[in-house]
């Protein structure tokens, strides 16, 4: 049984870097030794329609 923690702001500024960068949500995973889904759900919850993923905004979003 796992437990589940919260991707920290280090972590989102990783997705974005690599999601930019052109890197799939399967390499993205295995980079941050997470499930693709949890980076796949976080790139959907957290991007705007113009400006793209922006992990201060999704930081922020969780700890609200």
């Amino acid at each position: 049984m796992s437990t589940y923690r919260q991707l920290s702001l280090e972590e989102r500024c990783s997705i974005a870097r690599l999601h930019e960068a052109g890197h799939s949500i399967r390499q993205i995973a295995a980079t941050l030794d997470r499930q693709p889904s949890t980076v796949s759900r976080e790139l959907m919850r957290n991007a705007g329609a113009t400006i793209g993923y922006r992990p201060a905004y999704a930081q922020a979003q969780a700890q609200a």
